[in-house]
């Protein structure tokens, strides 16, 4: 089974990235089947939002703000879901992933932001949408709070993303988990899949969730 991504012709050959996972990185056999990869400079966030849509695993992504745009090639023969993730991390190495109760989270080798460590106690939506659910998880007082002792500034809502018609409803309760961990289960909920997580120069971020980013 390809990617949804085409891949581009006339190009030069790709390097190839099959190798095994790393100790780390090992984690229990899959079912899913071996796939052939192959892209050539194309953002890894596009690339991790369709894998997410394709393989309907959820996939987070913490941006390095170091390096906002990662362009990648990649040219991977007979391997599974999770070797394609290890191959597209040996692919712009300043980026690792780890597996956490089914979602894949990959963030910068260098930490990532605490922000999405936060502790959240208790979150609860009932029947609404993901734009509604993102917008009360992004404003409970302990993720307010955090914004505040880190002198983050959440950005404006993207004007595309408020006008989407969402028609699938949501309604969970969560208790003792972190934000990383609600924004998966909303990805989840939602079918999109994939988040995003941004910071910016000017101690503004943005949290995103999209099937095709």
């Amino acid at each position: 089974m390809h990617l949804r991504i085409k891949v581009l012709t006339g190009i030069l050959a790709l390097a190839c990235v099959s190798t095994p996972l790393s100790p780390a990185q090992q984690q229990p056999a899959r079912s899913d089947p071996l796939r052939m990869v192959q892209m050539k400079s194309i953002d890894m966030a596009t690339i991790l939002a369709n894998i997410a849509a394709d393989s309907k695993t959820v996939i987070g992504f913490e941006v390095d703000p170091d390096k906002p745009r990662s362009p990648i090639t990649i040219d991977l023969r007979d391997v599974n879901f999770l070797q394609i993730i290890d191959g597209i991390v040996k692919a712009e190495p300043k980026y690792r992933w780890r597996e956490n109760d089914g979602s894949i989270e990959v963030f910068p080798v260098n930490g990532g932001s605490s922000l999405l460590d936060t502790p959240i106690q208790s979150f609860q939506v009932k029947d609404v949408n993901r734009v509604v659910a993102l917008n009360r998880l992004l404003g409970l007082p302990e993720v307010q709070a955090m914004f505040s002792s880190m002198n983050l500034k959440l950005r404006p809502p993207n004007a595309r993303a408020e006008r989407e018609k969402d028609e699938k409803k949501l309604s969970f309760d969560l208790s003792g988990v972190t934000l990383r961990q609600a924004l998966n289960r909303i990805a989840a909920d939602s079918g999109t899949r994939f988040w995003v997580f941004r910071r910016y120069p000017d101690r503004t971020f943005e949290i995103s969730l999209s099937c095709c980013s």
